[in-house]
């Protein structure tokens, strides 16, 4: 997933660097600095960077998967740019910022038991991950504290709170279809998220 270049000059805040309000220990213009430049870099190559058929079509079929409902076809057109603004944003977050931390154990472990699950029963490793990915996206809430913690919080790179202004950013450029809100569309963009994440937890 080479889509991004590091930028080596920066390094994001370790997750457990909180003040008392919840907000990252660097300064509030330096966490607003990193995450308008990453909206900027995901918004201009949304339509350029390439992503393999499997992939797309994953992220195509993930606000209907979220809604456990048919959407129409405008309705899954945004629902696939909202999840591949969420693929690329994890892309160029792991590309641009030095990872603070390792990975979470139990994610890895998680991981691999969905893949030796799938493996046993004879589907895809790709339609496991986008199982967890679903369910990363939809078991915690759609903007943990914290204190909450979950993957939001402890996956390498920036904090909760910048990924929340990250993803509001890049989300709130895109048109509401009928009958989507827009905390579907937030969440869609989280599944995207964790599916390019997991993604990077199966490169060797």
């Amino acid at each position: 997933m080479g889509f991004f270049r590091r930028d080596t000059s920066r390094r994001s805040e370790p997750p457990d660097a909180f003040d008392a309000n919840g907000a990252g220990a660097l300064p509030d213009e330096e966490h607003e600095g990193v995450t308008r430049e990453l909206a900027q870099v995901v918004a201009e190559s949304v339509n350029e960077v390439p992503i393999d058929r499997d992939t797309l079509a994953l992220l195509q079929v993930g606000l209907p998967y979220l809604l456990q409902r048919e959407c129409s076809d405008q309705a899954v057109v945004v629902g696939q740019t909202a999840a591949r603004l969420g693929y690329l944003a994890r892309a160029a977050e792991s590309a641009m910022l030095e990872p603070d931390h390792p990975p979470d154990a139990d994610l890895i472990a998680t991981l691999q038991a969905g893949l030796e699950e799938a493996h046993a029963q004879g589907t895809t490793e790709r339609d496991a991950m986008a199982d967890l990915a679903a369910a990363l996206a939809t078991g915690e809430s759609l903007d943990p504290t914290p204190e909450e913690g979950g993957p939001t919080w402890t996956l390498p790179g920036l904090g909760g709170q910048a990924r929340g202004r990250l993803r509001d950013d890049l989300v709130g450029r895109l048109p509401c279809p009928p009958g989507v809100l827009a905390d579907d569309l937030r969440r869609t963009w989280k599944y995207g998220y964790f599916l390019c994440a997991l993604d990077e937890l199966t490169v060797d």
